[in-house]
């Protein structure tokens, strides 16, 4: 006969067997242990570390072999950093080399993320989107960006940063937006909203958590700022409202779309600006 304890109502409601161990010659119902629940995230800090060491690596290798194999570098030719940053087609070079080195980087994540965590990628880093929401994030985006460029009027902004360097063509600034709206803002979500933010929350706890990703992210953007506080506080709440995006929604998707629509506003304003990027001069410093 089975024991009443044999069969106990699920969360559902439903009748389902609980498994029992018997002691031996009693047959006295012992009680179940319950599978250890599984850490989120699966990765480590050390893991994190090491991703963050071969993204700089990569793309510094990538950079070189693209400006030796484009003949930009070597041979008896010296070439000065002046000319590195304004040449036109040095910048080409870079935009193609970061995007080859961002695709072999996301495929290191994913391989590192699917030998730590079971079950998908996605589901690994937590990336559900938001489906028929989408929208509301990729809005948000541009809004923050719209508050943001309202605020930062109120702050000493310099009148040119380095990264307006870069902006020295028509043709440069289209490739430039293509990739600020497309791999730029998914290797940033899937690094620090996907890798680092869930490590640090375990570690340190939702608050810290929140600013560590934040400056981590202000961080990776000042050498493009010229190190100048303002806009690095900008981009520092940009990081802030991203990263809270993430937890509240748990979904780096959601802090993915939005970063999207914050790069399309930014971008934007500077086609309008400089007259659909005819007139680039217009904008510069």
């Amino acid at each position: 006969m089975s024991s009443p304890l044999n069969e106990l109502p699920d969360q559902t409601g439903s009748t389902a067997p609980v498994p029992t161990v018997h002691d031996e010659g009693f047959g006295t119902p012992a009680p179940v242990i319950a599978p250890a629940e599984k850490r989120f995230p699966a990765w480590s800090g050390w893991d994190v570390l090491a991703v963050a060491v071969f993204t700089g690596v990569c793309v510094i290798l990538f950079i070189a072999i693209g400006l030796f194999v484009s003949g930009i570098l070597g041979g008896t030719r010296t070439v000065s950093v002046s000319e590195l940053t304004s040449n036109a087609r040095v910048i080409r070079t870079f935009l193609a080399a970061q995007a080859g080195a961002y695709l072999v980087i996301l495929g290191c994540i994913f391989l590192l993320v699917r030998s730590r965590a079971p079950g998908s990628f996605g589901q690994a880093i937590q990336w559900n989107w938001p489906g028929s929401t989408g929208l509301v994030f990729f809005f948000g985006g541009i809004l923050l960006a719209l508050v943001i460029d309202g605020l930062a009027r109120f702050l000493p902004m310099p009148k040119s940063l380095p990264m307006d360097d870069l902006f020295n063509n028509r043709t440069n600034a289209y490739l430039l937006a293509a990739f600020g709206l497309t791999l730029a803002p998914l290797m940033e979500e899937v690094f620090f909203r996907g890798l680092l933010y869930p490590v640090l929350r375990r570690a340190t706890g939702l608050f810290a958590a929140v600013l560590l990703t934040a400056a981590a992210f202000a961080a990776i953007h000042s050498m493009q700022l010229g190190y100048a506080w303002a806009p690095l506080v900008s981009i520092f709440v940009v990081g802030v409202v991203f990263t809270v995006t993430r937890e509240r929604r748990t979904s780096v998707a959601a802090s993915f779309l939005m970063h999207c629509g914050y790069n399309f506003t930014l971008f934007s304003m500077l086609w309008f600006a400089s007259d659909h990027f005819r007139h680039l001069e217009k904008v510069a410093g």
